[in-house]
């Protein structure tokens, strides 16, 4: 669930994007998973999946490392694009302004926090 305002729309980084509609301050909570509204794929489920599916939780997915699964969460968090020079963090279980973000920045992540493992397991699988 987002903690802040946001809104989807498009980006010159990658299709749609997810921006602020509030000021954000540097350090405050912007997002935290709903465990209801995600979905963990084992390797042998993801493995099982028509290949369309499979593409659709590499696009909007990605690979837990810690849990060793596929994630596919159904917020709208995954139109969060990347950027090295990232305004957003992963802390704890949650996701956290790196610094002041201001009403109508898009909100990106550096998706290295989390897919180190993607490109090897795409090519796996």
């Amino acid at each position: 669930m987002f903690h802040v305002k946001i809104k989807i729309k498009e980006s010159h980084l990658h299709g749609l994007g997810l921006y602020a509609d509030e000021d954000i301050k540097q350090h405050q909570k912007i997002f935290t998973e709903s465990p209801n509204l995600a979905l963990y794929f084992s390797a042998e489920q993801f493995l099982s999946l028509p290949e369309n599916d499979k593409a659709l939780v590499k696009h909007y997915g990605f690979f837990d490392r810690q849990k060793n699964q596929w994630h596919l969460s159904f917020e709208d968090i995954k139109f969060c694009n990347h950027s090295s020079d990232s305004s957003i963090t992963l802390s704890n279980d949650s996701l956290i302004a790196k610094r002041d973000i201001h009403q109508g920045e898009e909100l990106t992540q550096d998706y290295s926090e989390f897919e180190d493992l993607r490109e090897e397991l795409k090519n796996r699988i």
